[in-house]
């Protein structure tokens, strides 16, 4: 029997699935193996103790392994093909495919066919794939550039609309909630840690619970940002479609922990698609990384 391993790589841990040709014999987390993250030393130790839990759950030895392939960002740097093999060829057997988050997370809502993601945690993008292979992006600038409906950019978006508010004399609980979350003393202070670099996206959480509380200014920050992704993915949609106007409707999934987590956002997102493409499926549930992984290793054999 063959047995084939799926890795999601992300920044602040790693998921692991080993299965057979039709099962998933076990599912774990570890910590993280990306580089810029962690050393390959911790990498290699983080990767070493998630993979004996795997082996410790499905009974499998490891080097019995058919092949594996790991989805990771940073790509785009040369030493993260060669970082990702080095570390999982030292624990497992078999052949080793590394290629980007975005591709196991396609693969996980349409196993190698068509269709539409929409990607928002930290960062946002959405991804559109025929059924040719060939690949489109909306959206995915950065956040500075983009990003709309994001982690960062509601945090960012949600501390602006708060000044723009107080400058109405109109009161936001967001404001008080940075002055705590930054541990500063004043308004003045956020300005400076504003200024200084701060990770917005860590601000995404208190501004979800402002808006569970009735805060107009978060609410509107939160539907603003899942009609932009809306809008995104149905210009996506848009796109494939016109690639192959004469095969099936491709459907739209979504990945994600802002998705995932946060109605308001999701919601709207769901509304603005439907108003543009109202036949379009939407797929309901957030998409499972991990399960694309695994089904590219299953077919790299």
């Amino acid at each position: 029997m063959a047995f084939f391993l799926g890795l999601d790589a992300g920044g602040t841990k790693t998921t692991a699935a080993l299965g057979d040709e039709t099962r998933v014999l076990a599912r774990a987390v570890g910590g993280s193996i990306k580089p810029l993250r962690v050393s390959i030393e911790q990498a290699q130790e983080n990767l070493s103790a998630l993979l004996t839990e795997i082996s410790r759950l499905s009974g499998i030895d490891l080097r019995q392994i058919t092949a594996s392939c790991v989805g990771t960002a940073g790509l785009r740097l040369p030493q993260t093909d060669g970082w990702m093999r080095q570390i999982i060829s030292h624990c497992v057997g078999g052949a080793i495919e590394v290629c980007g988050d975005e591709e196991i997370a396609l693969d996980a809502a349409f196993p190698g066919g068509p269709g539409v993601l929409v990607i928002a945690g930290t960062g946002s993008n959405i991804l559109g794939r025929t059924s040719s292979g060939h690949r489109l992006t909306v959206g995915g600038w950065g956040p500075m550039l983009g990003d709309q409906g994001s982690g960062y950019w509601i945090g960012h978006q949600a501390l602006r609309a708060a000044l723009r508010a107080r400058d109405f004399q109109r009161r936001s609980p967001i404001l008080d909630g940075v002055v705590a979350f930054w541990k500063v003393s004043e308004l003045a202070d956020v300005i400076n840690v504003a200024h200084s670099g701060a990770d917005f996206s860590l601000l995404a959480p208190l501004v979800v619970e402002c808006a569970e509380e009735g805060d107009p200014v978060a609410i509107e920050v939160l539907i603003r940002g899942g009609r932009m992704l809306g809008e995104d993915a149905a210009e996506a949609f848009r796109q494939v479609r016109a690639l192959e106007p004469d095969l099936p409707m491709p459907s739209i999934a979504f990945i994600g922990g802002i998705l995932d987590r946060v109605a308001f956002v999701r919601d709207a997102m769901t509304e603005t698609i439907h108003l543009a493409a109202p036949a379009v499926k939407i797929l309901p549930e957030a998409v499972d990384a991990v399960s694309g992984a695994l089904w590219r290793a299953r077919h790299f054999a």
